[in-house]
């Protein structure tokens, strides 16, 4: 059961793995994470939702131009770090 699992989460992990690891620009992840989660018909546990979620608000809230940003907003720093406590949750749920 933990493989259909991780199958159903892989692009997911793939995506937030790549951008916490610095292999994909912030742009990237955030287009990308809100495509995906966006068109995502997928059927979740409440957990897995929550955590997948609470990731999107993350990026929603991110703004690259230091300029542009407030104090709601997150900068690159602050969305990795949301990112990789994602992929924790995620991966300790499996």
């Amino acid at each position: 059961m933990g493989t259909v699992k991780a199958d159903k989460l892989s692009p997911y992990l793939e995506l937030i793995e790549a951008f916490v690891l610095g292999k994909i620009s912030a742009a990237k992840f955030e287009r990308d994470y809100l495509q995906m989660f966006k068109n995502d018909v997928g059927t979740w546990t409440e957990k897995e939702y929550e955590v997948l979620n609470v990731l999107f608000g993350d990026v929603d809230c991110f703004c690259a131009d230091p300029e542009l940003r407030n104090y709601n907003d997150m900068d690159e720093g602050q969305l990795r770090k949301s990112a990789n406590l994602a992929l924790e949750k995620l991966r300790g749920d499996r």
